[in-house]
């Protein structure tokens, strides 16, 4: 019962921690891409220098939507589907940058994507 109480506080804390203050690993794989959120005209996002990210550079976003699966399938499917796009307009740091919207609609926990 106590593992099962940490590890469900571990997973309720981890999104809580934000992006900026999450080094490594939890940057690079659990917020990476990001919206954190949406607030008048700036959308928060979890990219920053360390990503490549540039002031005036657009990117996708996309939102992820659970799809029926078999019952016998162990692992559920996911759809990717573009919502819209937004630009830089300022880098925070290593890990943040603020964003305007240009097209379509952002969300918070929608993922932007960096174009190569």
């Amino acid at each position: 019962m106590k593992i099962a109480s940490f590890v469900v506080a571990i997973g309720l804390l981890l999104p809580l921690a934000g992006c900026a203050g999450m080094e490594g690993a939890g940057h690079k794989y659990v917020m990476r891409g990001q919206i954190l959120e949406v607030s008048g005209d700036a959308t928060y996002l979890c990219v920053g220098t360390n990503d490549g990210a540039k002031v005036g550079q657009e990117l996708g976003v996309y939102k992820y939507t659970k799809q029926p699966s078999h019952p016998k399938l162990q692992a559920r499917k996911f759809k990717k589907e573009k919502t819209g796009v937004v630009q830089i307009t300022e880098i925070m740091d290593e890990h943040m940058a603020t964003a305007k919207i240009i097209s379509g609609q952002a969300k918070q926990n929608y993922i932007v994507e960096l174009a190569p």
